[in-house]
């Protein structure tokens, strides 16, 4: 299960300048994500549900590609929530900012641990909670409300340190069931957590890197105030190739940030495949320059692709991320109904999301169907975007 994708928004408008190019990056990973999420109902060939579709022991290209495509998702969010955060308490004194930044992390936690598990089980009591990057961008609020009276520059080197020092951590250990396991596992290891009971909790992104991405991205926020000058390009774009660059040199020289895991394979398109293969839970320092290289390439260019139906998507990330659970679910289901399987057999009891025994779809149909999808939520979200920006509702600069 993955949940790669923003729950945050705010304007990214300086006065008559919106900078549309992170509207369309972030509607482009949206897109994306929303592929990676209705492939995981799939049921293909390969496919292994729940599992890891990046193992190359045991992965198709078409699989492997779709999902790496998704490695895009977490990291370009979390630092764009960095630079969207920079713009959103120009309105603000200091003190209300910060609480409008805690508050929504708080928020974000909240929603993650219930209607986002929710959505992907259609069972409030079922036995295991994930804590995913809704959870993880919640605590990046309220670190970004925290470090929002720092100058600039000494959140940015904050952000740096901890992007780069991290994986420096990677063998530190502690014993199960002990109070630092639980807290070195929300910080920095994978890990299940029993709770109360038959209870237990998956700490899927530890929130170290996430953090290190949203302060990042804050810390560079002034970058995107004039997307019309030329100084927004060329920053963005030796920024971007620097990354990409130190990429390369870490990934295949294997020194450091996911050291020892590029591995030649029997075919140069699987060797091709095991450069990009980075570690992501926690996200490495290799994976965060992979994701987002390309990412600050991207916004350099300011591309023009794909219209306002992807702009839309990254006006309203929130609204979509959940109404795209809730559909994706709900259509799978009906496609199960219509292929025959009758009600009781959407046993969200026994089964993880109620999803009937032997059911699935081709893996090539999930990228169709995404889109069958996304046109069905184009009105909804419209309308949503028409109500958060004619700010008559105050509820909607929460969410």
């Amino acid at each position: 299960m993955s949940t790669e994708a923003l729950p945050y928004h705010t304007s990214l408008r300086v006065g008559a300048t919106r900078n549309e190019s992170i509207d369309l990056l972030r509607g482009l990973v949206m897109v994306i994500m929303t592929v990676d999420h209705v492939r995981e109902y799939s049921g293909a060939p390969g496919q292994v549900p729940l599992g890891d579709p990046v193992d190359l022991s045991n992965v198709t290209p078409l699989l492997f590609v779709l999902r790496w495509l998704a490695h895009f998702c977490a990291p370009v969010f979390a630092f764009l929530m960095g630079v969207s955060a920079s713009f959103s308490g120009s309105h603000r004194s200091p003190v209300d900012r910060r609480k409008h930044l805690i508050g929504r992390g708080l928020i974000l936690i909240a929603l993650e641990l219930t209607i986002v598990n929710w959505s992907w089980t259609f069972n409030p009591l079922w036995h295991r909670y994930f804590f995913q990057v809704i959870g993880a961008l919640g605590v990046a609020m309220i670190c970004l409300g925290l470090a929002s009276g720092w100058p600039r520059r000494v959140t940015l080197l904050a952000g740096i340190i901890l992007a780069a020092g991290h994986n420096a951590f990677d063998s530190v250990r502690f014993e199960p069931n002990t109070w630092m396991h639980y807290v070195w596992s929300f910080l920095h290891q994978k890990n299940v957590l029993p709770l109360v009971g038959d209870y237990e909790i998956r700490t899927t992104y530890p929130v170290v890197s996430v953090v290190a991405l949203a302060l990042c991205g804050y810390g560079i926020g002034h970058w995107f105030r004039d997307p019309d000058s030329p100084q927004y390009s060329r920053r963005l774009m030796f920024t971007g190739l620097a990354l990409c660059a130190l990429f390369f040199v870490l990934r295949l020289t294997n020194l450091y940030g996911d050291a020892g895991q590029f591995q030649g394979q029997a075919t140069w398109l699987y060797t091709l495949f095991s450069i990009g293969n980075t570690t992501k839970y926690p996200m490495s320092l290799q994976y965060m320059l992979m994701t987002i290289g390309p990412a600050m390439l991207l916004l350099a260019a300011k591309p023009d692709i794909l219209g306002e139906t992807v702009k839309l998507l990254g006006r309203v990330p929130m609204f979509y991320y959940v109404a795209h659970l809730l559909a994706a679910h709900l259509l799978v289901w009906s496609m199960a109904l219509l292929n025959g399987y009758p009600v009781s057999s959407l046993n969200v009891v026994d089964r993880y999301g109620g999803i009937p025994q032997g059911f699935g779809f081709p893996l090539w149909a999930s990228i169709p169907l995404s889109f069958v999808l996304i046109f069905l939520l184009l009105p909804a979200c419209r309308r949503y975007a028409t109500l958060r920006e004619s700010g008559t509702h105050r509820w909607t600069s929460w969410i």
